[in-house]
């Protein structure tokens, strides 16, 4: 392991003679292992101190990995920064997961470390955690991002001395040096997605190539070397198609789309953003000249607009808006019915068989167009604004969400004045997100309830 670490951190240039430098310090093997280590590079002359942080996750067993921790540092004479965080209640109130909260006050803890005491913070990443990772992203589904791992120094200030190392290669190390640590006991279950990968997915896959990490590390360091090179590009095109308020997009839909979607995200990011591959690829097909879409709202108070060839992020003052009022109508009187949703929207309901709507399919071009089974309604329909719990099974996806998540993925502005309809069973429909797999129209269908929402279009 000391022979792995050290040529890493000479490699990736991750210290220098008389740095300080900040051990993560969890209590488990790897961390342990990992300040250990650090105290053994006695030529380096390096200033070490450690840090925990307490998630308060697991009641009494993360108090026993604090005091752990505590005991460790003294009898190392290492310097250690502890901070307990309400991660729990951190995820409830920001809307995140556990993982994703966890993860976020751990880095916001380091940073706050790095710059107080001006040095870098080690944190105990292994070969096998890269290994974990880009399995789990590849089976999430991702980009070249994704299936790049675990950067071994990231933003210039987070290292992983231990990258090359194998868990196996740690525990040896620990046992080698009498070292004791702690066990997070929800390691120990195959309920969480990271450990199933770890005690099931990797050690089979270990049986078609037993250097199964050494390989996945290897694909990872090309991916980022790689991803490297196409993020210079992106960025010299960037320059290259800049207008000063933005970026030509006539020049950026001639791009290589492997340039163009990074382009995109530079942009996004620029406006505060996600760099979604579904928000990217809303923003791409801005640029289609047969699109009606001018403007893409990303946040709040963010839009990306594409106003007279220039493709720009802008802030907005947010404009509240009032929802629609609800409206109840009889299923057995929707034929014809036509009334005003109000900002010059209207909506319109046609009750056809199957063969008079495929005409009017064919031949109508007017507002935007929608079906459903008329049969598969549940007796009278309501014409409102959404509702906290509103879900949208959307056709042929096989997943339902609900709208407020839809409408975010989708970017869609003025929220509060999208048209939903809904019958006693729930959603049937919502205004560009389309409609609910329950009520779709089928091969046993026989009555088409087709509305149409017309609205004036306009260059915003």
């Amino acid at each position: 392991m000391n022979r792995k670490a050290l040529a890493a951190i000479i490699e990736y240039g991750m210290l220098k003679q008389g740095d300080t430098v900040i051990a993560a310090v969890s209590g488990g093997a790897d961390s342990v292992a990992l300040l250990d280590f650090l105290c053994s590079l006695s030529g380096w002359n390096l200033k070490i101190r450690a840090c925990h942080l307490n998630h308060c996750l697991r009641g009494e067993e993360s108090d026993r990995d604090e005091q752990f921790v505590c005991t460790m540092c003294r009898e190392y004479g290492v310097p250690l920064d502890v901070k307990r965080v309400q991660v729990a209640e951190d995820a409830r109130s920001q809307g995140l997961s556990l993982e994703t909260a966890a993860r976020e006050a751990r880095y916001a803890f380091f940073a706050e470390l790095a710059e107080q005491y001006s040095g870098r913070v080690a944190t105990a990443h292994t070969l096998s955690d890269n290994a974990e990772t880009v399995l789990l992203n590849l089976a999430r589904g991702t980009g070249i991002a994704g299936i790049c791992g675990i950067p071994p120094v990231r933003d210039g200030w987070v290292i992983r001395p231990l990258i090359s190392c194998t868990r196996t290669e740690i525990e040896e190390y620990c046992a080698g040096h009498g070292l004791c640590y702690v066990t997070d006991s929800t390691n120990l279950s195959s309920d969480y997605t990271r450990n199933h990968i770890r005690r099931s997915v990797i050690p089979s896959l270990d049986r078609v190539n037993p250097d199964l990490l050494g390989a996945i590390g290897r694909m990872s360091a090309h991916l980022r070397r790689d991803a490297a090179y196409l993020e210079r590009q992106a960025a010299l095109a960037t320059q290259q198609i800049s207008t000063g308020d933005g970026l030509d997009a006539e020049q950026l839909r001639a791009l290589d789309p492997a340039l163009r979607s990074r382009v995109i995200a530079g942009l996004l990011e620029q406006c505060g953003a996600e760099r979604s591959s579904d928000r990217i690829a809303l923003v791409d097909g801005m640029l289609d000249p047969g699109s009606r879409r001018y403007v893409l709202q990303v946040g709040s108070d963010r839009y990306i607009a594409l106003r007279n060839g220039v493709l720009r992020a802008e802030r907005r003052e947010r404009r509240k808006s009032e929802p629609l009022v609800p409206h109840a109508l009889p299923k057995n009187r929707l034929d014809g019915e036509c009334f005003a949703l109000g900002q010059g929207k209207s909506i319109t309901f046609s009750i056809l068989n199957c063969e008079d709507y495929e005409i009017f399919e064919n031949n109508s071009d007017s507002g935007l167009k929608n079906a459903v089974d008329y049969d598969k309604i549940s007796n009278d329909i309501f014409v409102r604004s959404r509702q906290s719990g509103d879900r949208l099974h959307q056709a042929g996806r096989g997943c339902g969400k609900s709208l407020k998540k839809l409408y975010s993925e989708l970017g869609l502005s003025g929220r509060d004045r999208l048209c939903v309809i809904a019958d006693d069973e729930g959603v049937v429909f919502a205004q560009g997100a389309g409609v609910d797999e329950r009520v779709k129209i089928d091969r046993r269908t026989r009555r088409v309830l087709a509305f149409l929402i017309l609205e004036q279009e306009t260059e915003e």
